[in-house]
């Protein structure tokens, strides 16, 4: 679910300046703490642009790379990653991290997007007249077995309702 910056900054608002704990702030939000301690620090380290939705960002293979360097050199987790480099997403960092641990800093170099193929073009089946009539056909024979079974359900509630009456008197 996508927050608008006023609520996150409202979120955070109450973390820093009422004291109030990330756990305290997302209940009343209905919210993980997680997500709020993530605003938190975003926030502390980059402001207000800390707290804007994420657009589809690029990222270099260099920043890529720099980005996993110096969290193995550093020890960063993927959060305190994340907020340092200003990613969105703990999500992508991981699979960055995958990927440079299969196929080293070439694995950046050409990374093939995982697209579906484009929909084949519909095209429409002139029916002849015989398929035409067979169509025509199976939906009148559903349609009768249909109302078959709604008279007989009618007949059944006649029945019992008939048996009802006549046990009361």
């Amino acid at each position: 679910m996508k927050y608008s910056v006023v609520f996150r900054k409202d979120a955070v608002d109450q973390v820093i300046l009422d004291k109030k704990t990330c756990l305290k702030v997302g209940q009343e939000f209905g919210i993980d703490k997680s997500l709020i301690r993530k605003w938190v620090l975003s926030y502390q380290k980059h402001g207000i642009m800390g707290l804007m939705p994420s657009s589809k960002i690029y990222y270099s293979p260099d920043f890529k790379v720099k980005v996993i360097k110096t969290m193995r050199k550093k020890s960063l987790s993927l959060l305190e990653t994340c907020i340092q480099f200003n990613i969105r997403s703990t999500g992508a960092l991981v699979k960055w991290i995958t990927l440079y641990n299969a196929k080293g800093a070439e694995g950046f170099a050409k990374q093939e997007r995982k697209t579906k193929p484009p929909m084949a073009k519909r095209t429409k089946k002139l029916q002849t007249k015989e398929d035409e009539l067979l169509e025509e056909l199976a939906s009148l024979r559903a349609e009768n077995a249909y109302l078959k079974k709604l008279y007989a359900l009618i007949q059944a509630d006649k029945e019992k309702e008939e048996k009802r009456n006549s046990s009361r008197n």
